[in-house]
């Protein structure tokens, strides 16, 4: 289901949809229980590219966009333990990564068609123990950054997760799922199916998962897909830990990511992955301090990322840290760099923050550095 609309024709489509969400939301509440939770966020985000060089070591011109991304959800729970989750939102047509959409370009290119998507309809059943969903959903396993899953992908399939308490604070939990891959806006290509199992306390997390990524090598939408990943296998073993302890009051989190492709690529119609059949392997290590729960709260956070060609799938990871790829499909592997935010609650509604991110290929001369300035407010 896909419709667009070309921004620069359309210069009320913000407040139309604005005001749309605003009539929903604030619309005086139901007697009736089966009426749906409405929430919604907007975002705008002002993002500047610079000192930047292509993979010749060429220079790249500057860029400096205004960016916005819209999502709309209602909730409803027909009957107990039972919920149904529909969400719209902005996007690109040709990319499954990117939910925003560029109405200003101040360096002489053209806005974004905006597009938008119905990117989650799902059922879901939670009893004590354990849960059912169906659907297009939000990703269902453990992650702590989106280095090797993007949070604007929800895939289209099955998952199922079970927990056992051990002892008063702890749990472990086993996750699986089996999912179509979303491939731009709206169609599909490919399939992933995955297991995690994740142990939680007051104050660690840890968890191991496999992501079995299987493409549709008939179906012509996998062209679509960057760096051949359209066609090629990955199953990637993930290792994620996380500890989190009080420091002066405020929240301080380290955490550490493992990621390690197992397949070997000895194809030799796969020029890509046989020239990086040796380059499997990533890591980020990130610390946080204090949160964005309540007002005037500030959050301080840093990242160290070292991603090899093939360590994940660049297709489905985030899209966040350069500009390196096409306009419509991210190649965010292949990196290394440094990702330093910081975010400040000015009200529970209205969230501020700041990124600056400084990133290299690993093996080519292309780098680039990144600002954002970015301004939610959700309600």
């Amino acid at each position: 289901m896909r419709r667009e609309f070309a921004v620069n024709r359309c210069p009320m489509w913000l407040w139309t949809l604005a005001s749309a969400s605003a009539l929903l939301l604030h619309a005086p509440a139901q007697a009736n229980p089966l009426a749906p939770k409405v929430t919604a966020d907007i975002r705008v985000r002002l993002e500047q590219d610079w000192d930047s060089t292509t993979a010749t070591g060429a220079p790249r011109a500057d860029r400096l966009r205004s960016r916005i991304r819209a999502r709309v959800a209602a909730r409803f729970a027909p009957a107990d333990h039972l919920t149904v989750t529909m969400r719209v939102r902005t996007g690109g047509k040709g990319s499954q990564q990117n939910a925003n959409v560029t109405f200003a370009d101040f360096s002489g290119n053209r806005p974004d068609r905006l597009g938008l998507a119905l990117d989650q309809f799902a059922i879901g059943w939670k009893g004590k123990v354990a849960g059912l969903e169906a659907g297009r959903m939000i990703f269902p396993f453990f992650t702590q950054n989106e280095f090797m899953w993007d949070a604007d992908i929800n895939p289209l399939g099955v998952a199922a997760n079970a927990a056992l308490p051990l002892g008063k604070q702890a749990t472990l939990k086993a996750t699986l799922g089996y999912f179509a891959l979303p491939v731009g806006l709206a169609d599909y290509s490919g399939r992933l199916a995955a297991g995690q199992l994740t142990y939680s306390d007051r104050h660690v997390t840890l968890a191991g998962g496999i992501f079995h990524m299987e493409p549709s090598r008939s179906d012509p939408d996998r062209l679509t897909l960057l760096d051949g990943n359209g066609q090629r296998v990955y199953t990637v073993l993930a290792l994620n830990g996380r500890y989190t302890q009080k420091l002066a009051g405020r929240p301080l989190t380290l955490g550490i990511d493992l990621f390690h492709n197992l397949k070997n690529y000895r194809d030799p119609l796969d020029t890509v992955g046989l020239a990086n059949n040796n380059r499997r392997t990533g890591y980020v290590f990130s610390a946080s301090l204090g949160d964005t729960s309540a007002p005037r709260h500030i959050q301080l956070g840093y990242r160290y990322f070292h991603i090899e060609r093939l360590a994940v799938n660049s297709s489905y990871s985030h899209d966040d840290v350069s500009r390196l790829g096409v306009p419509s499909q991210a190649a965010n592997s292949d990196l290394a760099g440094h990702d330093i935010y910081a975010n400040y609650a000015v009200n529970r509604h209205l969230t501020a923050g700041l990124r600056f991110m400084l990133v290299h290929r690993l093996t080519n001369p292309e780098n680039g550095k990144r600002f954002r300035l970015d301004l939610t407010y959700s309600f």
